[in-house]
């Protein structure tokens, strides 16, 4: 028996000792290395083997978690039938975009407006008034309706720079854009090409059935109107010189993979307005004197009897605004019934000056006597007139400059000069360059509301319009977009563009 245990006790022992040897041997890095195989392919002869970056002798490799995690993956996808393989899905690669609508990423034709605009006054692209064209020129309308189309800009193609034309633009003629701007009218429009020629070129009339620009809602849109049958079809005149600026490309968002640039218009426009115009806006501090009354802002205020009716259109609606919704910090000394009394009166005095107004030229010159009159009226009716003198005396000099070069030649260089900002590319103001997204051609486009790219990809940006109410652009929050393609364009198929509006 104890023979039996003896020998059992030995086994057991030796048994231990060999377990032992063979997990040190296993886990240990002393075992010798395996030579590899070299490998030989056709494509890779002289490369060297895949198999030269084993791990080398005598140093312990680490695995992590994620690499057992895609050895095993491997193996199981090895082991499946190839019919029952799972095939994992490639990354969509970058849209491509077609060479010139590509360049057009790069660049932009922008409008550098001529100011004062009476110094241009044969300018050939220019915004509002009435298109210069070759005769015969039939005015667009609505297919559907019938109604003449407004006016809106006309480029003069020669004036593009060639590098900015990329190869399609027409090198000659002019181009010229109508809107339907009868508000709630729809969209119509019509792009039309005037190839140059040595035919007659003259100012065309609009058609006598043509409707007042912005419709029923004219009367919001001019600040010389108090009902919409004081409106116009016409838009006003401002000249602009077209400038091709160079688009650094935009810096991607990092979940942005779009091909389209979103550029940062503050430098670029900044070049090409020359130098930023200084922000110089009229204040309350314009119509203050010295003694606390109310005084001219420069001696012949009101210039002409449109000034007249602006000052007075701005103050019956203010007044009515007032008294519709009564604040104490004006004429705090009345209340209640009394104050309404007294709104509703200069309501039926500011009426009364603007239809004398009415009753002479729009541009004519005010008399001395009249003028004097008027101005201590209207100052006599603070601080309501006081704060809105500011923008009243604003739009009036604003509508001289671009509707009668005579007059605005006799306006204070100095006032003229308070106007500037509102009519360029890039302003400079206390906090640095502001400049807004500008009109355009040939260019990025304002994806407003993320659903144009799939046209983007296709068509070439013709032109977009914002609003901008220094121009009479009244088009709310949004933008008109024209669109066409590159081969329509080399073809001169205008006829072919597509309009788009989208808001914010």
């Amino acid at each position: 028996m104890e023979v039996l245990i003896a020998i059992f006790a030995t086994s057991a022992i030796i048994f231990i000792a060999l377990m032992v040897y063979l997990l040190r041997s296993r886990f240990s890095g002393d075992r010798a290395p395996k030579v590899p195989r070299k490998v030989r392919s056709k494509e890779n002869a002289g490369a060297t083997p895949l198999a030269a970056t084993t791990t080398k002798p005598g140093r312990q490799r680490i695995i992590s978690a994620s690499d057992y995690a895609e050895s095993e993956r491997a193996a199981s996808l090895a082991a499946m039938p190839y019919a029952t393989q799972i095939v994992m899905p490639m990354a969509d690669p970058e849209p491509v975009l077609p060479p010139a609508i590509a360049a057009a990423q790069l660049q932009a034709i922008v409008f550098r407006q001529v100011f004062p605009p009476h110094g241009a006054p044969d300018a050939t692209s220019y915004y509002g008034g009435v298109p210069t064209a070759q005769v015969p020129f039939e005015w667009p309308r609505d297919p559907a309706s019938g109604q003449a189309l407004h006016f809106v800009l006309q480029v003069d193609c020669a004036a593009i720079p060639q590098e900015a034309r990329l190869g399609l633009f027409p090198a000659t003629g002019t181009l010229h854009f109508f809107l339907d701007l009868q508000w709630g009218a729809g969209n119509a429009f019509r792009v039309i090409w005037s190839p140059a020629g040595s035919g007659n070129w003259r100012d065309i009339d609009p058609p006598g059935d043509i409707g007042l620009a912005y419709g029923d809602e004219a009367a919001h849109a001019w600040p010389w109107a108090l009902e919409a049958e004081h409106g116009t079809p016409l838009l006003p005149r401002w000249p602009f010189d077209p400038i091709a600026v160079t688009l650094p490309p935009a810096e991607p968002e990092d979940d942005d993979d779009s091909p389209f640039n979103a550029p940062r218009w503050s430098d670029v426009l900044s070049e090409a307005q020359g130098a930023p115009v200084p922000l110089n806006a009229f204040t309350v501090k314009d119509v203050s004197g010295e003694d606390g009354t109310m005084r001219l802002p420069f001696a012949s205020f009101p210039q002409d009897w449109l000034a007249v009716q602006i000052c007075a259109a701005r103050l019956v609606r203010a007044a009515e605004r007032e008294a519709r919704h009564p604040r104490q910090s004006l004429f705090p000394e009345l209340e209640g019934e009394a104050k309404v009394l007294h709104l509703n009166m200069i309501v039926t005095e500011a009426r009364a000056w603007f239809d004398h107004a009415l009753k002479n030229p729009a541009f004519g010159p005010v008399g001395e006597p009249e003028r004097d009159a008027f101005w201590t009226w209207f100052a006599g009716h603070e601080p309501l007139t006081r704060l809105l003198a500011p923008r009243a005396i604003e739009a009036a000099v604003e509508t001289t400059l671009h509707a009668s070069p005579e007059l605005a030649r006799d306006l204070p260089a100095d006032i003229v000069a308070r106007i500037a900002s509102r009519h360029a590319l890039a302003v400079q103001t206390e906090s640095g360059i502001h400049a807004n997204s500008p009109d355009r051609m040939l260019a990025p486009f304002s994806d407003v509301q993320g659903d144009q790219q799939e046209r983007a990809s296709s068509n070439l940006l013709l032109l977009e319009l914002s609003g901008n109410e220094a121009i009479g652009h009244h088009f709310g929050e949004g933008v008109y977009q024209f669109w066409i393609t590159p081969d329509d364009l080399a073809a001169r198929r205008f006829e072919n563009v597509v309009l788009t509006t989208t808001a914010y």
